[in-house]
């Protein structure tokens, strides 16, 4: 496997300050977690997750999805609701799939309340899905409910679910939303390690136990995934760069794309007066792809 490990100790990350722990748990206690399809997703799933990290889609990444349906003449369904242009995200949504000879593409863009059985009864049979870019809370504020549990019936029945920027992040059980209590104004990672400051949401809840950032690499989200990994300890957090794809299915975990995965191990730390967090032994991975997992 190409890909190398790193033990970052809380010396390189903050100064060694006396912490108190917020959580009985140590490092030690993780280091046996399973990181296989059955212990991350929904139970039962029996479907795939394509979850990638934003930027461009070029049709070698995308044809990932489409080898993994059924059929081209499978139902796909796009769903934009994340996007301030929903029309446009359609578009660009649905475009790669037709290009890829997909036949049955069809684009929701539902509203809060204003949708019937028969949109959630094709949402409950499609085959695949895509996922917009935009703002996850946006999108979770419409889907919260009978549309997300139409989303986890698909994919339990072994539907593909793919997303990309937010349609990625909105996949995970805890949703990180990117707002912060501490910050005002939006930050495109956060410029403190620090406990009561991210602000997070309910996802989808098709990936249970695990967290995912997105844009990580070209946006240098370390911040942002080391908090999200001491506020939610036994998680670990998956960083994702753009163009590239996390594909979590029942034969494996693995990477594809053009670029990197970074897999922060779980690991509770601890905190100081000032909420400042502490980390000791902290595990990260990198991955490329053609990587698999573990």
């Amino acid at each position: 496997m190409n890909h190398f490990s790193v033990f970052v100790f809380a010396g390189a990350l903050l100064s060694l300050c006396s912490c108190q722990e917020t959580a009985s748990s140590s490092p030690a206690e993780y280091r046996n977690w399973s990181c296989t399809y059955e212990a991350l997703v929904i139970p039962d799933a029996q479907g795939t997750l394509f979850i990638i990290g934003g930027g461009s889609r070029p049709l070698d990444l995308m044809a990932g999805v489409v080898q993994r349906l059924p059929s081209k003449d499978a139902l796909v369904i796009v769903l934009p609701m994340a996007s301030s242009e929903p029309d446009t995200a359609l578009y660009y949504g649905i475009k790669p799939l037709v290009e890829l000879g997909c036949t049955n593409v069809h684009g929701m863009n539902l509203k809060a309340g204003a949708y019937g059985e028969a949109q959630l009864d094709s949402i409950r049979q499609a085959k695949g899905f895509y996922l917009c870019g935009g703002d996850q809370a946006q999108f979770m504020a419409v889907a919260q409910g009978p549309i997300q549990e139409a989303i986890q019936e698909a994919f339990r029945r072994g539907a593909i679910v793919s997303g990309s920027s937010a349609g990625a992040a909105m996949m995970s059980q805890v949703m990180i939303t990117g707002d912060e209590q501490k910050e005002p104004k939006y930050e495109p990672t956060y410029s403190r390690i620090e406990t009561n400051n991210a602000v997070y949401g309910e996802g989808l809840g098709l990936l249970q136990q695990a967290i995912i950032d997105q844009h990580f690499i070209e946006r240098s989200r370390y911040n942002r995934a080391l908090t999200a990994l001491h506020d939610h300890p036994g998680l670990p957090v998956f960083g994702i760069g753009e163009a590239t794809a996390l594909v979590i299915e029942p034969g494996g975990i693995s990477i594809e794309g053009a670029g990197q995965v970074v897999l922060f191990h779980p690991n509770s730390g601890k905190v100081n007066e000032r909420d400042q967090i502490h980390f000791d032994n902290l595990r990260l991975d990198v991955f490329l792809a053609g990587d698999t997992l573990p």
